[in-house]
């Protein structure tokens, strides 16, 4: 039997349409130039579709109704709630899979180079390499260790610049779904005690080199904060005043997961009163940030646009998800 299939996501479709034959795809909206398409505009087209493999666009009762023949919807999205009404999805029997995880090591990675960056200091050394800080310093170093060090005094960089080992230190983790469990993972294998919390802990399996506790006992202890969790009406601004001030004043604070999660306010005060040593997020509450964004004069706080979960492995396993799906749904006989 031969389906039709409408492609709006940023994928390998060439590898789908290889492997799914029996699917006739088009490639339309986002997936075809970067362009999101209206509610209306897919309404339009969608009629004759039995698959739709979405990401940005919205999906609404409009696009919805209009489907007459679509009976799958592959979300290249973690969440899709707030792309598609899944409500009428239920209601007109369509059903509606999501790519859980699809770009967590992406953003795990990332999370890595932010600490990595911080605690062995890269970058400082860096700009002070390139603007001229080190370069002509009066540092003793004896002829002999010339080939190898560039000072020995308290003003050389292998004493000024001296970094943290990862294996000395403990990270503590706010929410542990798939992004939470691959940095405790990574964090494992760079020697780091690895804290957990998590108000669904009790429902969720714990490995032996992680140890759940209570949000105070994180915050108090952890070297390196990490949040991986939505936001709901109980968790907004958790990351308030009060929260930076029970985190050890040499600590790291991450936000990868969303800006919703932080009282930007009180970030941005605890790092001028020296509350917490730095910070790295990859999210804001406004995105992109606004020129009289508070955490723009921030001191030691890295800002990176929203590009954690960007890498191009996230498009292969994202491609590989969905041709996992489409499998599921036309039957193992009908592909390559």
């Amino acid at each position: 039997m031969g389906y039709k299939g409408l492609i709006m996501a940023e994928l390998d479709t060439e590898l789908i349409r290889k492997t799914v034959p029996c699917i006739d795809f088009d490639v339309e909206g986002y997936g075809k130039d970067k362009k999101l398409m209206s509610p209306e505009e897919i309404a339009e087209i969608i009629g004759d579709y039995d698959v739709l493999v979405s990401e940005f666009e919205t999906i609404d009762a409009r696009v919805l109704d209009a489907a007459k023949r679509l009976k799958l919807i592959v979300c290249c999205r973690g969440g899709v709630k707030s792309v598609i009404d899944l409500s009428r999805a239920a209601e007109l029997g369509i059903r509606v899979e999501n790519n859980v995880g699809r770009n967590a090591n992406a953003v795990v990675e990332i999370i890595f180079g932010y600490i990595l960056d911080w605690a062995r200091n890269i970058g400082k050394s860096n700009r002070q390499v390139h603007d001229g800080t080190l370069i002509g310093g009066d540092f003793y170093l004896p002829e002999e260790y010339r080939d190898s060090l560039w000072g020995f005094n308290s003003e050389s960089p292998y004493v000024a610049l001296r970094g943290r080992s990862l294996a000395l230190m403990t990270i503590g983790i706010v929410g542990y779904g798939h992004v939470g469990r691959v940095v405790a993972e990574r964090a494992n294998a760079f020697g780091m005690e690895v804290l957990v919390y998590d108000p669904m802990s009790e429902a969720i399996n714990i490995s032996e080199n992680v140890r759940k506790v209570s949000l105070d006992e994180l915050m108090e202890t952890a070297d390196v904060v990490s949040l991986h969790c939505p936001v709901t009406k109980d968790n907004r601004d958790m990351m308030s005043y009060d929260r930076f001030r029970q985190m050890k004043r040499d600590a790291l604070f991450i936000n990868t997961a969303r800006g919703g999660l932080v009282d930007e306010a009180a970030l941005a005060w605890a790092l001028k009163n020296h509350e917490i040593d730095a910070a790295a997020i990859d999210v804001a509450k406004q995105e992109p940030i606004p020129a009289d964004s508070v955490l723009l004069s921030a001191p030691n706080l890295t800002i990176t646009p929203h590009i954690a979960g960007a890498s191009d492995e996230v498009i292969r396993k994202g491609t590989e998800m969905v041709i996992h799906k489409l499998i599921k749904f036309v039957g193992s006989d009908q592909v390559i």
